[in-house]
């Protein structure tokens, strides 16, 4: 089996933080951030893109909240993308959680299909974020999805 490094757990503190502070953000209610960076096309059935997508989230414990096969719509649950710790200002250890949630649709036909995230939802701790860094974003969050089900669509295939 292919290594499923789906989320990129050590990358993802680049993506929600600061440190990206000469990229470009993007708000999370853009709808080109999903047009333009989380839409993929495949050459398989639209039935086999949203099984590979449901077995990418599943290989990497990342639960569903909502599995519509027909609709061809899924949500992922929230879950933990990274935990690091760092000093704040009084040189203080603080604990931070990343946090995040899918919302998936696969269309398509029998011989091609396209999967598309079409909405996110970020959290640090408990505060909800309304903005990302794409150019950080994408090799560390939503480029292993779509490479993973990538990935399952020519393993089913082989």
């Amino acid at each position: 089996m292919k290594m499923k490094t789906l989320f990129g757990f050590a990358i993802a503190a680049v993506f929600f933080s600061g440190c990206a502070l000469m990229q470009p953000s993007k708000q999370l209610d853009d709808p080109t951030l999903y047009d333009e960076y989380m839409t993929r096309p495949f050459n398989y059935s639209a039935t086999a893109c949203y099984d590979a997508t449901k077995k990418t989230f599943a290989d990497n414990k990342v639960a569903l909240a909502k599995d519509d096969p027909e609709s061809g719509k899924m949500v992922t649950e929230k879950y933990e993308v990274a935990s690091f710790t760092q000093k704040d200002k009084s040189n203080r250890n603080m604990q931070n959680q990343q946090f995040i949630k899918f919302w998936v649709s696969v269309s398509g036909d029998e011989s091609s299909c396209v999967v598309k995230v079409t909405k996110l939802k970020a959290w640090m701790n408990t505060q909800e974020l309304t903005y990302v860094y794409p150019q950080k974003g994408g090799p560390a969050l939503w480029d292993p999805i779509f490479n993973s089900i990538k990935d399952q669509l020519e393993d089913d295939n082989d």
